[in-house]
């Protein structure tokens, strides 16, 4: 009787699509930045952490200034992908853009492992004029979105045009950011929603504010 133990069939890797492997790049160079920062960012430790060959890094970016360009990218065109559909859940411009500071403060874009993210992209901003195009891009995208949302609302608000009033909620917005990424113990999430509505009272005027 034949008592050996059956061999089990070898397990078949399945191979990447490339799309996939430089998806899993751009998703490594962001982490690394976001840990390490510019300096520590290295392309082999960028590969390293996904997992594969520094090889595939030129072979898809070429160079690591241009994977990390395009990670700013792609993070850049994610964040206003989810303002946006904030403020195009709701048909009221209020909620709408209360659901819009809900999502800025959410853990998907205060947290730590994306806010060094930025800060390592926003360090390239000045040294390399197409980092800054991506810059003043997501700039104007997001003052945008809130020019159209402040626009729904009404053509002016405190006297003043909607673009005016998405550059001054624009400001308030990254400055209670910064804050709550920087200091998360002393700037709570819905202590930071709560006065970036406050804000948006005032632009539009005290006596539009809901009771």
């Amino acid at each position: 009787m034949d008592t050996a133990s059956p061999v089990a069939a070898p397990r078949t890797r399945r191979r990447k699509k490339p799309e996939d492997r430089r998806q899993d790049l751009l998703d490594a160079a962001v982490a690394c930045l976001a840990e390490h920062g510019p300096r520590g960012a290295t392309g082999r430790e960028v590969c390293r952490r996904a997992g594969v060959s520094h090889g595939l890094l030129q072979h898809y970016f070429g160079a690591q200034e241009d994977l990390f360009l395009e990670a700013y990218e792609a993070l850049s065109a994610r964040f206003l992908d989810d303002l946006a559909r904030a403020l195009g859940a709701a048909s009221e411009p209020r909620i709408a853009l209360r659901a819009l500071f809900q999502a800025l403060f959410s853990k998907d874009w205060g947290g730590a492992d994306i806010f060094g993210a930025w800060i390592a992209f926003w360090s390239m901003v000045g040294s390399d004029p197409r980092f800054a195009r991506v810059h003043d891009e997501h700039k104007r995208r997001q003052e945008s979105l809130l020019a159209t949302a402040f626009q729904r609302r009404a053509p002016t608000a405190a006297g003043l045009p909607a673009e005016d009033c998405a550059m001054l909620m624009s400001a308030v917005m990254d400055g209670l950011w910064l804050e709550f990424c920087l200091s998360p113990g002393a700037l709570a999430a819905e202590r930071a929603v709560d006065l970036c509505c406050k804000a948006l009272d005032r632009i539009l005027g005290e006596a539009e504010a809901p009771n």
